[in-house]
Formats: structure tokens, C-alpha cells, sequence
């Protein structure tokens, strides 16, 4: 708009002058005949070619958010605390109650001790019961295994009959090894009970024993420490 009011000003102001050079001023009456001459105006709208800056537009800034307040927390009530009522005392018992209560508890305590004592002395028994059963069973294979040792090493001599019987008493060490032989009861037969003493001093150690000795102590000590054996060979003439 400020390039197109001072064309329209120019142009006015020419045709103003225009009109009074073909009119006259008012109240003039003289006539000019005069030939207008022909004016060339050479008007030309003037454009500014450069675009307007476009405002710019400022984006509306966000709402900062109110800060919220902080719940407050309620007060927690605290729990009411009832006065104890005073516990009405336990009636004391009396001299005799007392006394009876005491006997009780001695009568139970004496059945406690007799009942662990009668439990005891059970097992106990039951354990020997077992162990005498166990010694026994060792004492009969132990016989067993001397015997035959004692007629492996036996020599028969000439004039050994049958119903011959010498019992010889043993004595040995925990090694296992024989250190003494005698003759408890006779044969009858010098020379039968001789040959029954050289069979058992040939008998040098005895390693089962050796093994009875540290494994029950007890029994090698009560049976074949000091023991006697009883030979009587049963395959001799009639």
C-alpha cells in the first residue's frame, strides 16, 4: 500500500490539471481553443519483489503443573493400654495339702527311678543273654578246632585201645602259643597219656586264639587261658 498511494497522488494531480486547462478556472468565461496536447504518463506500479517476513508465530508455552501437595498422613492412634487388672492371688494350700503334694511328687519320682531301673537291668540281661549265647557258640567251635588240631598232631601208640581217655590241662599266652601241657586225669596207659602231651606241645601257636585273645578279651580269658581238654579217639581197637 505505501508503493501504489504516491501513483494514484500522480495521477490525480494530472488529471486536475488536465481538466483546468480544458474548462478554465470557475467564473471565467473566455473559451481557449486550444488543442490538448497529448501527455505520455509513464506510470508503473512499483511491486517490492522481496516477501514479507512471515511473523513468527511462538509456539503457547506448556502449563508448568501445579505441584501437588504431599498427603499428609494421618495420625496413627495408639492403642489404648488397659490397666492391668490385679490377678486375685491363688489361695495358698495348707500344711497338709503341702505335705501330700510332696509325698506325691517323692512316689512319683520313686516309680520314675524303679521303672528306668527294671529297663535297665532288662536290656542289661537281654545283652549278657546274647553275649553268653555268642561265648558259648565260640567256647564249642574253639574246642572243636583244638581237638582236631591235637589229634592231627597225634601219634597212635601200640597199645592204644579204644575207650582210652586222658584229660590234659592247656595253658597259654594272648599270642596264642602253648607254654604248658600236664596230665589231669590218666588213661590208665603211660604210653597213651605221653603221646596225647607231645600232640599238644606241637601245637606251637595257635593263631584263632591270638585272634580270640583281642577280639573278646573276655572269653579267652575265662576258657582258654587255663582250660582242659579231653581226648578220646574214637577210631583206636577194641
Amino acid at each position: 500500500m505505501q508503493f501504489f498511494l504516491p501513483a494514484l497522488a500522480t495521477l490525480a494531480l494530472h488529471g486536475m490539471l488536465l481538466v483546468l486547462l480544458l474548462v478554465g478556472l470557475p467564473g471565467d468565461e473566455r473559451r481557449f481553443d486550444l488543442q490538448p496536447e497529448r501527455t505520455i504518463i509513464n506510470a508503473k506500479l512499483v511491486f517490492d519483489e522481496k516477501p514479507r517476513p512471515q511473523p513468527v508465530i511462538k509456539p503457547k508455552p506448556k502449563p508448568v503443573p501445579k505441584p501437588q501437595p504431599k498427603p499428609t498422613p494421618k495420625p496413627v492412634p495408639k492403642p489404648e493400654v488397659k490397666a492391668k487388672q490385679a490377678e486375685p492371688k491363688p489361695k495358698e494350700p495348707s500344711k497338709e495339702e503341702k505335705a501330700k503334694q510332696e509325698a506325691e511328687k517323692l512316689r512319683q519320682l520313686e516309680e520314675k527311678l524303679r521303672q528306668e531301673q527294671q529297663q535297665e537291668l532288662a536290656e542289661a540281661l537281654n545283652t549278657e543273654e546274647k553275649n553268653a549265647e555268642a561265648d558259648a557258640q565260640q567256647e564249642i567251635t574253639f574246642g572243636e578246632l583244638i581237638a582236631a588240631l591235637v589229634t592231627n598232631n597225634w601219634s597212635r601208640p601200640p597199645k592204644a585201645r579204644n575207650g582210652m581217655v586222658a584229660v590234659v590241662a592247656i595253658e597259654t599266652v594272648p599270642s596264642g602259643e602253648v607254654i604248658n601241657q600236664y596230665i589231669v586225669e590218666s588213661s590208665g596207659d603211660t604210653a597213651f597219656d605221653l603221646s596225647v602231651l607231645r600232640a599238644v606241645s606241637r601245637l606251637g601257636r595257635i593263631e584263632e586264639l591270638a585272634e580270640l585273645a583281642e577280639t573278646n578279651t573276655s572269653l579267652y580269658e575265662r576258657k582258654f587261658r587255663r582250660f582242659q581238654f579231653k581226648f578220646n579217639p574214637q577210631d583206636l581197637r577194641r
